[in-house]
């Protein structure tokens, strides 16, 4: 079952929105702009993703170890 989440959370007029499907390992990421401006939406892999901003698999093991 896709998860959506809003950045910033709660926003109202301006904001992106970020869709994660487990079952087809994609992110949907879109967003608008003073309510009315679309912001051209693209999906990609999460690997794509991670690929992009650089986040690696030690960064990623870190993130789940216990603090």
């Amino acid at each position: 079952m896709p998860k959506t989440i809003y950045l910033p959370e709660g926003c109202d007029r301006s904001g992106i929105h970020i869709t994660w499907t487990p079952s087809a390992q994609r992110l949907d990421i879109g967003g608008w702009y003073d309510t009315v401006v679309g912001i051209e939406p693209t999906s990609m892999s999460l690997r794509e993703f991670f690929d992009l901003i650089g986040i690696t698999k030690k960064n990623c093991g870190k993130a789940w170890e216990k603090p």
